[in-house]
């Protein structure tokens, strides 16, 4: 057997043994699920805002709970936590690889009506099955989809990326987050616990990428950084940074960018938040 085929082997041993400890570790009230065998689930989104306070209180509305983890504030939703950092969104989600952002919900009427409070623009709506796309004020689209049977009012659903080769690009997340194939309406789609990644083909002019835009990365955590690290290198990828621990919010993060230009950052330690 050659020593890249051995180094692998390691690689994924160590990477399943850090996911079933993290699943037996994982506190009763932590939003993130369970990762896969692979030590991966969803983490967070994090959103580029004018003003921060004005921001919180939109997504509190939305059913939001807020969180601390050090200096880190965190809007917490099942299956994902929203960030925000201050600044001017160099451009609208829409107009970028980011596209939007999917919630479920088991009330589509309350949900209406809470996007009419917050002063949301409803740029598509289908009352038969329970679908709202909407732009919240500064430039982030939200897509609402109804499930009556939903325990939660609201919990994390996908994130909607627009790229010029959909199924190619659901190739990469595959590889790199060990996900499953999936499709939603006839598009492809990547999942892993938590939510999914959906892909839709970019018309007209390419998406930009998404760093700097209202949605700035979209984010992943894992069980094993080290583990993950070593298994985003095989695959060829360099990171754009870290990883690095950083004390002040307790995680261990890094950040890299997809072929199609969208920013994403990896945590390890948001699922032990309580």
């Amino acid at each position: 057997m050659s020593e890249r085929n051995v180094g692998l082997i390691e690689t994924v041993a160590r990477m399943l043994a850090a996911a079933l400890l993290g699943a037996l570790a994982l506190p009763a009230a932590a939003q993130l699920p369970a990762p896969n065998a692979a030590g991966i689930s969803t983490g967070h989104v994090h959103l580029t805002v004018p003003d921060v306070e004005k921001h919180t209180e939109i997504w509190r509305l939305l059913g939001a709970e807020e969180k601390s983890l050090g200096r880190l504030r965190l809007l917490s939703f099942p299956g994902i936590y929203v960030l925000l950092t201050e600044g001017e969104p160099t451009a609208p989600s829409i107009e970028t690889t980011a596209n939007h952002v999917g919630f479920s919900v088991n009330d589509y009427d309350a949900y209406k009506a809470k996007l009419a409070e917050i002063g949301a623009a409803i740029f598509f709506e289908n009352a038969e099955e329970g679908q709202i796309l909407a732009d919240l004020p500064d430039g982030v689209r939200i897509e609402i989809l109804t499930d009556p049977e939903q325990e939660a009012p609201i919990a994390f659903h996908h994130y909607h990326l627009s790229v010029p080769q959909a199924e190619e690009l659901r190739g990469w997340y595959l590889d790199v987050f060990s996900a499953e194939a999936g499709e939603r309406r006839n598009l492809p789609s990547a999942l892993v616990p938590g939510g999914r990644v959906d892909f839709i083909p970019a018309r007209g002019e390419p998406a930009k990428p998404s760093r700097g835009g209202a949605i700035d990365h979209i984010g992943f955590e894992v069980a094993d950084m080290d583990a993950f690290a070593a298994h985003v290198e095989s695959l060829g990828i360099e990171f754009d940074r870290g990883p690095m621990h950083v004390d002040a919010i307790g995680l261990t993060i890094a950040f890299f960018t997809d072929p199609a230009g969208t920013y994403i950052e990896v945590t390890q330690g948001l699922a032990a938040v309580e």
